[in-house]
């Protein structure tokens, strides 16, 4: 018929978005449905939580909003679409990061294990989208998948979710984050195996009704678990799969605990690994990051025999490298070894420091060998060094000084990590402190008491920060307050003076802007104890030079010098416990101020030693006044 020429116009326009909507409605569902083939029924059937339930459909990687695939649509143009989903600004697929079958993280928040004076422990997250290249090389399923086969898959979107989470949680540092995190953990885990075992079923009911041939036959569990998590990292980005980073960050969120049982908690969760590894779950394979966090676990753990328990690990560590092949991401590295170290040092056990330095010689004699991993750092001598000043032994002093010469020997052959820093020299003038063969007036062989020389280790740090300007050899008042204490133990009649010598110089870097030189109680305590040992010493020249006491009433030569030091040195007592007050009371009840009974005992002490009863009464006094400032504050 003849109509106007607008009409049919119109028409033409109606007959053409018809048809564009017809196609569009085609590409959009046709993809989805061939996605559904190999899925008799929907993930979402299953009883998961509600934020681990798979999407709709409409917002699957195949969505026409997003991709329109067609039957010849490879799965990495998949994964490649899945990647720019989920990072709508990028115009390809965003690096990804690669994970060998032994569990490499190439992009780890690794903190690492570290020791003393602040305990950090490794950590693992994955912020990107992930591809697993997992192959059957291990030792756990080479005897049911085939040699020479290689998977590759995408983390999906949910498990790196995932991992971030745990990753966040696990750096809280309190008694009850690391259960929340074994929790969440052990409930997707859960929920993975649910899904296996229906996968598994699905499978042998479906086999039951075709014409199975011999490869059907033999599929091993590895290759169901390798064809499952192909199909999650395509299919269903909300199914949560646990992986060597989701239980490495669980077990660091229990090695920072402070629960008595996190260790073995651990311990437990890289157990777990060990087991499914062997199931032939290739993507929880255990790695060095995972055995590092469990050392450090053991490193802070005060239960007996948490030592033997590192070393035992440390051992196991280079039985599964070696097994595997010598996977790198499997071998232990300086970080292993020296949590082991810390926890035989902190152990506090008979021999320990010896223990602690054969693992330092087997770090040597590695490192000789080839492996450059080894190099031992500060870290590393600071601990035996300071295992050494615990053990309380006889010549331990000396042990310590040979390493803090050997830490310098290293550093001028060119280990920059080797060189001896502030903990390292105090550790090694506190070993001097605590030596046995130090107290008293008793001298080494080269005729030097052992508060001398860590006086003279002081001297010569103070020496090296003017010269090279390196804050890592600052003396601080740690530095300041050992040196005081070990002329303390030396136990002479020049022990008050010496201190007095040290102390004054503490406040002088002080005054002149050292902040890190601050005096507070623990060295004006320090100073108290070698006055008070000045007059045990005094008395105790006098009566071996007499044969008698110190008699107050006499008045022959001997005695009234006596007298006069032992006076001199309780009220030199007397006006230190003044200062330490006075500064208490000025800056604001400064905690690290603040005299301890200790303090107050000692000067009592001295004053008694000297029959001085006002002393007695004035200290009596000024203790009340500092208690009950505290009381009413």
């Amino acid at each position: 018929k003849n109509y106007p020429i607008h009409i049919e116009i119109m028409l033409l326009l109606c007959m053409n978005m018809m048809w564009m909507h017809l196609i569009v409605t085609v590409s959009s569902i046709s993809p989805y449905l061939l996605s559904l083939q190999n899925q008799p029924l929907p993930v979402s059937a299953f009883s998961f939580p509600i934020h681990q339930r798979p999407n709709n459909y409409r917002d699957s990687i195949y969505s026409s909003k997003h991709f329109r695939a067609g039957p010849t649509t490879s799965l990495r143009a998949a994964q490649c679409h899945h990647s720019r989903r989920l990072h709508p600004r990028q115009n390809q697929c965003p690096n990804s990061l690669v994970i060998c079958n032994h569990g490499n993280f190439d992009h780890v928040d690794d903190e690492g294990p570290s020791l003393e004076p602040d305990d950090e422990v490794s950590t693992a997250s994955a912020a990107t989208p992930t591809s697993y290249t997992s192959s059957s090389s291990s030792s756990a399923a080479a005897a049911t998948a085939p040699t020479a086969t290689t998977t590759s898959y995408t983390v999906n979107a949910a498990t790196l979710r995932f991992n971030n989470k745990l990753n966040t949680l696990s750096k809280s540092y309190d008694a009850t984050t690391a259960t929340r995190v074994e929790k969440m953990l052990l409930q997707a885990l859960e929920n993975y195996q649910f899904y296996l075992k229906y996968k598994h079923n699905n499978n042998h009911e479906r086999n039951k009704q075709q014409t199975r041939n011999e490869a059907n036959d033999d599929k091993s569990t590895h290759d169901e678990i390798q064809d499952t998590l192909i199909e999650i990292s395509t299919n269903n980005s909300d199914l949560i799969v646990p992986n060597t980073i989701s239980f490495t960050n669980a077990i660091t969120a229990w090695a920072r605990c402070t629960r008595k049982d996190s260790a073995k908690r651990a311990q437990a969760l890289l157990d777990r690994m060990h087991a499914l590894y062997d199931e032939g779950w290739t993507h929880v394979q255990p790695n060095k990051i995972s055995y590092n966090s469990v050392i450090t676990a053991w490193a802070r753990s005060a239960e007996k025999g948490s030592a033997k328990k590192a070393e035992e690990l440390l051992r196991r560590m280079y039985e599964f490298y070696e097994a595997e092949g010598g996977a790198v991401d499997l071998k232990p590295d300086s970080r292993s070894f020296n949590a082991v170290i810390n926890a035989v040092a902190r152990s506090r056990e008979k021999n320990c420091a010896d223990r602690a330095k054969f693992l330092l010689d087997e770090m040597g004699r590695r490192y000789n060998e080839g492996d450059e991993d080894l190099a031992p750092d500060a870290l590393t001598f600071g601990a035996i060094i300071n295992a050494y000043a615990n053990s309380l032994e006889e010549g331990a002093s000396d042990k310590a000084a040979q390493l803090l010469m050997h830490m310098e020997s290293l550093y001028q052959l060119g280990f920059e990590n080797a060189k001896p820093a502030t903990f390292v020299y105090n550790a090694c003038m506190n070993a001097f402190a605590k030596d046995p063969l130090g107290q008293g007036s008793a001298k080494s062989g080269s005729g030097i008491s052992s508060a001398e020389k860590a006086q003279q280790l002081l001297n010569s740090m103070e020496k090296r920060y003017e010269e090279e300007r390196d804050e890592r050899v600052k003396p601080d008042c740690i530095s300041y307050s050992t040196v005081i204490n070990a002329h303390a133990n030396s136990a002479t009649t020049q022990s008050g003076e010496n201190a007095d010598a040290i102390l004054t110089r503490m406040i002088h870097r002080y005054l002149i802007g050292d902040n890190d030189c601050k005096p507070n109680a623990i060295a004006f305590t320090a100073a108290i104890k070698a006055h008070s040992s000045s007059i045990n010493a005094t008395i105790s020249t006098h009566a071996s030079a007499s044969g008698d006491d110190c008699d107050f009433e006499s008045n022959d030569i001997s005695s009234n010098n006596c007298k006069k030091q032992i006076e001199l040195s309780a009220k030199r007592c007397e006006e230190l416990l003044q200062q330490l007050c006075l500064l208490y009371q000025t800056c604001s009840h400064d905690r690290t101020l603040k005299p301890t009974a200790v303090t107050f005992d000692l000067v009592t002490r001295a004053c008694t030693q000297a029959r001085n009863v006002e002393g007695v009464w004035r200290v009596k006094e000024l203790r009340s006044v500092v208690m009950n400032e505290d009381a009413v504050k």
